[in-house]
């Protein structure tokens, strides 16, 4: 138990020193630009749902495309995409404006739109940075402004310029209504009236970013953009951008939380190495320990030779008569008495010798009695005597 205890210090030693060492780094941020509503990095939205339910809006999440969100939006919701490349395939597409006609609310925001939404509605995006510095020379930052009546146009809202840099170029709707312009004049938020309802789209999504939505008053341009939509239920759909991200296992709130997430791996991985180790043996090795040999053949031998050599031969002849006589008794239950008148045949009876054979055997047993002693050519002659009685019987 000692050794366990010693293992178990140096455990939580190692992880004491690897939670000191977590603690107290620096914070690490994670630049890529993922536009997840869970996520608390620069390019993350998570305050856009924190700004949007307080604002009084009711926000779902899915990762499921239009498609398959046809059946669960009725024409009192609004449907919201973001993602880098806007391309809607084509039931998609009929999925959306189908929700739209009967009079529901889209908003989608991407720097590109491909398609076939794209060339339904009309709609190309050009790229300014493909136009040199020629139109916004040697600045780091531009400010959108609101241009539809019903907003506030009078505000400004400062954006870096390498995450606006996409425009509507073509809008071939006459019902389109631009929303949003940069400083070059260019629409970068439209509103398409189709059917009962609308599409407001827009090419500006880093605008709905963590870094962005809490720089100056930026917020108040994504609440405008909002607005444009009325005050509807909010699906959100993330497929666009993130895929279906959805973890199917019931641990998903754990796995989606990183925090969450390392305590878990770290308490697997403590698990495992407390088994591995207290797995080990706790007794000493059992050693193995042979069982007793049958000696009685060698015993005999010895005795055996000890008579040879000491040439008792009658000795010898008259112990093989004895065990003779007592595999007699047990395999015939046949009482032994050679000297008696009926013997002789019983025995030939029994084991299926002739009776001559038998009268020769006990001939040679009366003989060895008789005898003081007897020679190594007889009793080798009694002992092979013996022998081929039991083999011809």
């Amino acid at each position: 138990m000692k050794k366990d205890w010693k293992y178990i210090s140096y455990l939580a030693i190692l992880v004491a020193i690897f939670l000191v060492v977590q603690l107290s780094r620096s914070k690490q941020f994670d630049w890529r630009v993922t536009y997840a509503s869970a996520d608390t990095n620069p390019y993350g939205t998570i305050a856009l749902q924190t700004l949007l339910r307080k604002s009084g809006y009711a926000v779902k999440n899915s990762y499921k495309t239009f498609y398959e969100l046809k059946d669960s939006a009725d024409a009192e919701t609004a449907l919201f995409a973001v993602a880098r490349s806007m391309s809607v395939g084509t039931e998609d597409t009929k999925a959306l404006l189908a929700h739209v006609a009967k009079g529901g609310q889209a908003l989608l925001m991407g720097d590109y739109y491909y398609g076939k939404l794209a060339d339904t509605l009309g709609i190309s995006v050009y790229d300014n940075l493909f136009k040199g510095e020629e139109l916004f020379p040697n600045k780091d930052t531009l400010n959108l402004h609101l241009v539809n009546t019903s907003f506030d146009t009078l505000s400004s809202f400062p954006v870096r310029t390498d995450h606006i840099h996409t425009h509507f170029g073509k809008v071939d709707s006459v019902q389109a209504t631009v929303l949003v312009r940069n400083e070059a004049n260019q629409a970068v938020a439209i509103r398409v009236q189709h059917g009962k309802g609308a599409l407001v789209l827009a090419c500006t999504p880093m605008v709905l970013t963590n870094i962005h939505l809490l720089s100056a008053n930026n917020n108040d341009l994504v609440s405008s953009l909002f607005a444009s939509l009325g005050k509807r239920e909010i699906l959100r759909t993330e497929f666009y951008h993130l895929g279906r991200m959805e973890v199917g296992t019931p641990l998903r709130f754990v796995l989606r939380n990183e925090t969450l997430r390392w305590a878990y791996y770290l308490s697997i991985a403590l698990v495992i190495t407390f088994i591995f180790f207290e797995a080990k043996r706790k007794q000493r090795i059992i050693p193995i320990i042979k069982p007793l040999t049958n000696t009685t053949l060698e015993f005999v031998a010895t005795i055996g030779n000890l008579y040879y050599q000491r040439a008792d031969h009658k000795n010898i002849a008259e112990k093989k008569i004895a065990f003779f006589w007592d595999r007699v008794r047990s395999h015939y239950f046949l009482n032994v008495n050679p000297g008696h008148e009926g013997f002789a045949e019983a025995l030939a009876k029994k084991t299926g010798h002739s009776l001559d054979a038998v009268r020769d055997l006990l001939s040679q047993f009366d003989a060895v009695h008789r005898a003081k002693q007897i020679d190594a050519a007889r009793l080798k002659r009694l002992s092979d005597t013996i022998i081929d009685f039991w083999k011809k019987k």
